[in-house]
């Protein structure tokens, strides 16, 4: 075993048996066994091990970096959301040809003082075309009676056939389209998928829930009832961010979903797209109950900027504009609402970004389906398409 000493204090310790060996479920069963009573050696009557799972987490990733990288996350998934971890590794590059598995485990003090919590993982690695019989060893790994949920952390979105079988027994499917370097083809792929498990599945975007700040500050700028009858007068909408930005598909997508997310809510009908040229968004036409509705898409070189976090919205609604900024510190919107007769009303909102793990747990606490994101995600798919 290898280990880091036991935790104190809250600290994560990790401990893992052996290396990558051929995969067999029954050899991955007892290696867990093994780890668990080697842990439970390892400590005192006053530290105890304890096990924890509340749901089965699948986790697809595409290289062996991202699955270390995912194996951190996880780590501290766990301190909120105890689970067994799957984590299926697409390497087709890999040799030799064949599945690997290795266990490990992520453990932490609770808050009752000397308990500590013990999540267990399983990493499977697909190497060569060997993604078909992944799925049959997944499926007997996951915790009976338990929620299963499956964390798609990939590059791209197009799920293979053979993962039908999994899907079966999904409760979850958890995505981030910041994470989609084809965002156009990739959510319009997604709304597919969406539509035909729509009811059975329930469908989560990390990136969604990141734009949620934006959503509440453009509503509330309206919750006054002198404001209100200005939605019903917006006829452009302008949207600026990053060119130069390592987080250029989060932005992307971003402004995709907030559009089709201001288009649903007010009713308006898409149109259609005018291209105007490689790497350069186009303009999306709709059509309100008051005429026509553009909204225009810009790239732009930000001084300082190039960390993704410079974003703005802008909405001219009849002779009233309506504008939502973010500085390149990435902590707060600059808000400005310029209606005709009244003193313009700035105020400055704290908007600073959750980070991965804090959104995943919230999304793998949510009970419900999200409506409101597969109603976007279809109008996204009809504007990209």
């Amino acid at each position: 075993m290898k280990g880091k000493g036991l935790p104190l204090g809250g600290i994560l310790q990790e401990f893992a048996l052996g290396e990558p060996r051929p995969a067999n479920v029954a050899e991955i069963e007892a290696g867990l066994s093994t780890m668990w009573r080697s842990a439970a050696k390892g400590t005192d009557e006053e530290s105890p091990v304890t096990r924890a799972s509340a749901l089965t987490l699948l986790v697809y990733v595409e290289s062996s970096d991202a699955a270390r990288e995912v194996s951190n996350l996880i780590a501290d998934v766990t301190r909120q959301n105890p689970c067994r971890a799957v984590v299926m590794v697409m390497n087709p590059e890999g040799s030799p040809e064949g599945l690997m598995a290795s266990v490990s485990a992520h453990c932490h003090m609770a808050a009752e003082a000397g308990k500590q919590i013990c999540s267990e993982q399983i990493t499977l690695e697909a190497r060569g075309d060997t993604g078909p019989e992944l799925m049959s060893m997944v499926l007997p790994l996951t915790v009976s009676g338990l929620p299963i949920y499956m964390w798609w952390r990939a590059g791209h979105f197009t799920m293979p056939g053979y993962f039908d079988q999994l899907l079966r027994i999904t409760q979850r499917l958890i995505v981030d389209s910041a994470r989609f370097a084809a965002t156009r083809s990739d959510l319009t792929s997604l709304a597919a998928w969406s539509e035909k498990h729509s009811g059975r599945i329930r469908l989560s975007d990390l990136n969604w829930a990141r734009a949620t700040p934006w959503r509440e500050v453009m509503a509330q700028c309206f919750d006054s009832p002198d404001r209100r009858p200005y939605l019903q007068r917006i006829h452009e909408v302008h949207i600026e961010y990053e060119k130069e930005s390592a987080r250029l598909a989060t932005q992307r997508a971003q402004s995709l979903l907030l559009t089709a997310w201001l288009a649903t809510r007010l009713g308006w009908e898409f149109h259609y797209a005018e291209t105007r040229g490689p790497n350069i968004p186009r303009a999306l036409f709709f059509k309100s109950a008051k005429g026509e509705v553009k909204v225009e898409r810009t790239l732009r070189k930000v001084e300082g900027g190039g960390s993704g976090v410079c974003f703005s919205f802008r909405i001219d609604a009849g002779d009233a504009r309506f504008s939502f900024s973010r500085g390149t510190d990435g902590k707060v919107v600059q808000t400005l609402a310029e209606v005709p007769g009244v003193l313009p009303i700035g105020r400055t909102v704290r908007i600073e970004a959750e980070d991965e793990v804090e959104i995943l747990n919230d999304e793998l606490m949510l009970v419900g389906p999200d409506r409101v994101y597969e109603e976007v995600l279809a109008l996204v798919a009809r504007m990209t398409s």
